[in-house]
């Protein structure tokens, strides 16, 4: 099913009979054709990361790599433990659960985009209290984290998950969302409570801009992923209590995306308003970084399309930014497998937030470590300067206008000993990426799915023999492009493939279609 309205979720989840972690499985079941023990096998491993970065961030103080921020999950989960709080102790450590995430995230350890990594704390904090409070076994909230994937689903269908598009309520707010419909449906409640909890929750962070000091996913998300993970419980009672959100749910999230839209690009993510534009927030940027930076060119955001659970929960990735780490992360390494080649020189042209902030969102080191062939989960991005030295890889970061994509965008150039290879791609949000251009042809591809780029001359039938190959193999074409420099010259065309993709079909195209060039297989973690 699309899961593009909360309503039409609700409504088939009553009709059904059925949870909406159910409907969520069901759904990654036919698009990626997995058993369902495998599909759940790999949310509880999500779930297991969750875990580890709540204990770590609760039982010792961990600090962020700035030293601006860290050792308050630990400080407060053992305040709690005096019992002398004015909110109940266990609330509070909710809280510290979700302090104790975002500050592994700063640290640069392993944490979860929940949806995105500027607001993975949340959904962490009020499972991982769930589980402690021993009403709910493991098995169960780690099906409840299919709620949760439906939910946010929708709402980055509807708006946004991105603080660069939406500001911070389109990240925080919209966990905060996930997690108070989550608990509702954890604890046993209807489909229209699921519903009332998320309107509650969401309509609470509208407005919510997005201000990184220093451009840092520290002061002040940290914090707010503790309040809002407090929220997003509050929330979860109000609606099992019987309170309603008056104004539906699919219409606060619509107001969430219009309040986004007129929201002034210095409240998104940019790191130059609000918190970040503050004096002291300026003495600690320049503290972090030293020398004030030039200002940076203006853009604008563009929408997105999600639709597997994993897109919402998750990545895995180390941080210690927003999850646009992640998607740097991916990006690079896109460009790399299409180079098809150990780079010896990069060049990144970054515009908007991403030339703004790449500095604290380890955005340089995330595209970095993609052209050296790491995935989001490796634990050597933090050295990736230290090892592109190493290597012998050249490297360049400058600022330019490159279009009007989305903010979080970056042209890659890459030289190898051969080939060299131009990327023009945007970085969505929750690990999301799009490719925009490749080598100047106006191409689009996700790299959510092994796709094959074909470069070949242009010429009658030629795609007719592509696909009659690729159906004979059995493989279902998901998405597929192609463009031309000129009738009868050079053609590239992407075919996203729902399925794996061996060597043998690679063989057998470059066999059978005699006029390819030259055909790579892009797959992403």
């Amino acid at each position: 099913m699309a899961f593009t309205s909360l309503n039409q979720l609700i409504e088939r989840a009553k009709q059904d009979h059925t949870p909406i972690y159910e409907l969520m499985i069901q759904s990654e079941i036919k698009q990626k054709s997995m058993q369902r023990e495998i599909i759940i096998k790999k949310m509880s491993a999500q779930f297991t990361v969750m875990e580890e970065a709540v204990r770590k961030g609760t039982t010792t103080s961990v600090m962020s790599r700035t030293g601006l921020t860290g050792g308050d999950g630990q400080r407060l989960y053992d305040y709690a433990k005096k019992r002398n709080s004015f909110v109940h102790p266990s609330t509070l450590h909710t809280a510290a659960n979700a302090l104790a995430v975002s500050e592994v995230n700063a640290n640069m350890g392993r944490i979860v985009a929940t949806p995105t990594a500027g607001s993975a704390g949340i959904l962490p904090a009020v499972l991982v209290h769930a589980l402690d409070s021993g009403k709910y076994t493991r098995e169960q909230i780690v099906l409840s984290m299919f709620t949760a994937s439906a939910l946010g689903l929708v709402i980055a269908n509807r708006a946004s998950i991105s603080g660069a598009a939406g500001g911070c309520q389109a990240e925080v707010g919209s966990a905060t969302a996930m997690a108070a419909g989550t608990l509702v449906e954890l604890a046993g409640g209807t489909p229209d409570q699921v519903g009332h909890a998320i309107g509650i929750a969401l309509k609470n962070s509208l407005g919510l801009v997005c201000d990184p000091v220093a451009g840092l996913v520290e002061i002040p998300c940290i914090i707010r992923n503790g309040l809002h993970a407090i929220t997003a419980e509050a929330a979860a009672d109000m609606a099992m209590a019987g309170v309603v959100s008056i104004i539906p749910p699919d219409e606060v999230i619509h107001v969430m995306h219009e309040v986004g839209q007129n929201m002034p690009e210095s409240l998104r993510e940019t790191g130059i308003g609000g918190l970040a534009g503050t004096p002291t927030g300026q003495k600690l940027k320049t503290r972090v970084f030293g020398k004030e930076e030039e200002p940076k060119e203006k853009s604008t955001g563009a929408p997105a399309k999600y639709q597997s659970a994993y897109e919402i929960i998750g990545p895995v990735m180390i941080g210690p930014s927003s999850s646009h780490t992640a998607g740097a992360v991916r990006i690079g390494n896109v460009a790399r497998q299409l180079l098809n080649e150990q780079p010896i020189h990069a060049k990144f042209s970054l515009m908007g937030s991403f030339a703004t902030t790449y500095q604290g969102h380890g955005t340089d080191l995330a595209l970095l470590a993609g052209v050296m062939g790491y995935n989001t989960t490796d634990e050597r991005i933090p050295n990736a300067i230290e090892l592109a030295t190493e290597t012998g890889l050249e490297y360049e970061f400058t600022n330019r206008v490159l279009g009007s994509y989305h903010p979080n965008t970056v042209l890659v150039e890459l030289t190898g000993p051969t080939n060299k290879i131009k990327v023009l791609a945007s970085s969505l949000g929750g690990g999301k990426i799009e490719v925009q251009e490749l080598d100047d042809y106006p191409l689009k591809f996700s790299g959510e799915r092994p796709a094959l780029l074909i470069r070949h001359t242009d010429q009658k039938g030629v795609i007719a023999d592509l696909l009659g190959i690729l159906s004979r193999k059995g493989m279902n074409i998901a998405r597929m492009a192609n463009e031309r420099f000129a009738i009868d010259g050079p053609a590239i065309t992407i075919c996203e493939i729902d399925g794996s993709v061996d060597e043998e079909m690679l063989t057998e195209l470059k066999r059978d279609v005699p006029i390819i060039d030259d055909i790579v297989l892009v797959e992403t973690d």
